[in-house]
């Protein structure tokens, strides 16, 4: 993968009042300057904002878990197959095109059923993490923690790095998830969702090595364009898939404001579902909208993690922090 760099120090909007190489960015009422009361997180080689694209593969298991009769149902589970056949060698070459990298999580259902696909991603240079249940509770059942090491372990054999990310699927996640993540070696997680920059994970009350890369609903692609039919509907309610171009510049102006705070912005999309032809032509035209801007950091989850880890301080997450309160409530 031939990987495009950005150089943070170029133009900015004319605009633009505020200053990305000052942590508190406050000014003086008056002055015409925004004032913010939360410090900037600072990104490599002074970036204005970090951006990271994941990828889940999922395939058919996404439908497998939705609903036990999904096993006999080949039309549904051809939904999973497509984003692994077509979607996958489409984003691939989206990718390469801009020389843009990308973090992909991979269930051990798919590294055993679609090896070559795995194989393919991480040619291409891409990071490949591992995607499995949480911890629930306090402590993992020897399911999880077998099933975890099982992942790790295909993984590194299919791709030929061990991974060092997890994704867990949705579901309660206990106090042990992070203690678990820190046990078999992994350094990273993109789980939750109450942050808009990283953060330390917490276990029994004090903070772990593991960092959070967190990601948000609005800015995944399955609630506005998954679907299948009953009995295996997604979604369960009301169907309905999003038109192209409202999501397209709900991305845009999200990005934006992300950009504008200096925030970590992940985009966590599927490719049985971001890869069908229209829906590629709409990523590419929003990672233009992002390229367009020379002082933004495309990176991976592990170098996301990686700079966090080496320029935080550890457990300096505020009071009331979502990470502080989740460790409360098990504790």
């Amino acid at each position: 993968m031939s990987r495009t760099t950005t150089d943070p120090t170029g133009p900015r909007d004319p605009a633009d009042r505020t200053d990305p190489t000052d942590p508190t960015d406050t000014a003086t009422l008056g002055t015409g300057v925004r004032r913010r009361r939360q410090p900037r997180p600072r990104w490599p080689g002074g970036a204005r904002c970090a951006v990271v694209l994941t990828f889940n593969l999922d395939a058919e298991l996404f439908w497998l878990r939705l609903h036990p009769s999904a096993a006999h149902r080949p039309k549904t589970l051809s939904l999973g197959t497509y984003g692994m056949s077509r979607g996958v060698p489409r984003l691939l070459d989206l990718l390469d095109e801009h020389g843009l990298p990308a973090t992909w999580f991979v269930p051990e259902h798919t590294a055993l059923h679609h090896p070559d696909a795995v194989r393919q991603v991480a040619a291409a240079g891409h990071e490949i993490a591992a995607a499995a249940l949480p911890v629930v509770g306090r402590a993992p059942s020897g399911d999880v923690r077998d099933t975890w090491s099982r992942t790790a372990d295909l993984l590194e054999a299919v791709s030929g790095a061990r991974p060092t990310g997890l994704r867990a699927a949705p579901g309660p996640m206990g106090d042990g998830h992070a203690a678990l993540l820190d046990e078999l070696g992994f350094g990273w997680s993109s789980s939750t969702h109450g942050d808009d920059r990283p953060h330390l994970l917490w276990s029994a009350g004090r903070p772990t090595p593991v960092v959070e890369v967190p990601w948000q609903w609005e800015y995944a692609d399955h609630p506005y364009f998954l679907y299948n039919g009953a009995p295996v509907a997604f979604p369960p309610a009301e169907s309905r898939i999003a038109a192209y171009q409202d999501v397209l510049e709900d991305w845009k102006d999200s990005f934006d404001a992300y950009r504008d705070h200096g925030l970590c912005w992940v985009l966590a999309l599927d490719p049985q579902s971001i890869g069908k032809p229209g829906r590629a032509l709409m990523l590419e035209e929003l990672l233009d909208h992002v390229r367009g801007h020379e002082d933004v950091w495309f990176a991976t989850g592990q170098e996301v993690a990686g700079h966090w880890r080496q320029t935080a301080d550890a457990g300096t997450e505020p009071e009331g922090h979502p990470e502080r309160a989740r460790a409360a409530w098990n504790s």
